[in-house]
């Protein structure tokens, strides 16, 4: 059984393992040991899938310059749809 606290996640990163960083809690009673180490500070490795996820999430949603060319393409009727190529990607999309 796959348990996980999905309240450390953030918006739509409940299937990429991304966690997001707790917020800082205001602990008035911080324990001797941690106030000794001073300026010391967490870090954390993010996986190569972060770093995609990551890059991914930055991208525009919408390729406005694709949509573009692909308008005027099919309005001119030079947009050729080849067959085999569609069913070839359909395929790999199913196949995961």
């Amino acid at each position: 059984m796959n348990v996980r606290d999905r309240s450390t996640y953030g918006p739509g990163q409940e299937n990429l393992g991304i966690e997001m960083p707790l917020p800082a809690r205001a602990d008035s009673h911080a324990s001797p040991a941690a106030s000794s180490m001073g300026s010391a500070r967490d870090s954390s490795d993010l996986s190569p899938a972060a770093h995609v996820a990551s890059q991914v999430m930055q991208m525009p949603e919408i390729r406005m310059d694709r949509i573009a060319s692909l308008q005027q393409r099919i309005a001119s009727g030079s947009y050729q749809i080849a067959p085999q190529q569609v069913a070839d990607a359909m395929l790999r999309n199913v196949a995961g």
